[in-house]
């Protein structure tokens, strides 16, 4: 398998797709450091060229990183079956367990990787171009994102199995969006009449990911769902549960699935 990883990092680092990926997402970040730091040199009474109003907003979209993770499993699936590489991996040995188990691992390096560089440029700029409100804030930014990791990891490895279930990668998007987006609205629905509906919607990695208790960007004072005992217990479980269970569906699904 060591050896099928290192193939698939080779394939994934000599394509344009991650690099165009990351560089959209720093870039976007970056111009609005910039906006920030030009609106400020206009107006120096500009209260929001800090660095605890960029944090707070790039921690406010933390939801639509984890749409995102769709983008990095597709691009670790790489159309295996379209391409018809798989076949040729499972010709030279490799079973289509240990295939799905190895893109997964790849799967996962990548996405830490380009994380901690599109967070990297933003941190960096940040600090460069807008005014320091402590390290108390940047504290709290990556809590932000350590603390919702295993529901990262739940999106990308939902993803890649879907696309190897499915057989596609956009296929695999839409079966996403119906799972993460798609069944917390028809719980909320069933919820005007079913307790137990309302229930199971606060354990939904959609609902609970980037969930505030209080305040809003403007104040610069959010307290987040994590930060309480309980959304910190239902965070943590969420996105463990979700990768157990959409690995076990892989790795059944890949040994059922003919090639």
């Amino acid at each position: 398998m060591l050896n099928y990883i290192k193939s698939e990092l080779y394939r994934i680092s000599h394509s344009k797709g991650i690099y165009i990926f990351d560089g959209v997402c720093a870039g976007l970040l970056l111009i609005m450091n910039l906006l920030l730091y030009a609106i400020w040199k206009d107006t120096p009474s500009f209260m929001y060229a800090t660095t605890a109003f960029a944090f707070n907003f790039a921690s406010i979209f933390i939801g639509v990183v984890f749409i995102l993770t769709i983008v990095m499993g597709c691009i670790a699936f790489g159309d295996e079956y379209k391409n018809r590489t798989i076949g040729n991996s499972i010709a030279f040995g490799s079973s289509s367990v240990k295939i799905y188990l190895g893109k997964a691992i790849v799967s996962l390096i990548i996405s830490f990787l380009s994380l901690a560089v599109v967070l990297a440029i933003f941190i960096g700029s940040s600090y460069l171009l807008l005014q320091n409100s402590g390290p108390d804030v940047l504290w709290e930014f990556l809590q932000n994102y350590l603390v919702n990791s295993l529901i990262l990891v739940t999106g990308v490895l939902a993803t890649l199995t879907l696309c190897f279930l499915f057989g596609s990668g956009s296929a695999a998007t839409w079966g996403w969006l119906i799972l993460f987006r798609g069944l917390p609205i028809v719980c909320q629905l069933l919820g005007l009449k079913f307790s137990f509906f309302i229930r199971l919607n606060k354990w939904m990695a959609a609902e609970i990911i980037g969930a505030q208790v209080s305040g809003n960007v403007d104040d610069l004072n959010i307290h987040w769902l994590w930060q309480t005992q309980d959304g910190l217990y239902r965070t943590l479980m969420s996105g463990a549960l979700g990768i157990l269970v959409f690995l076990a569906i892989g790795i059944v699904g890949m040994r059922r699935k003919e090639m």
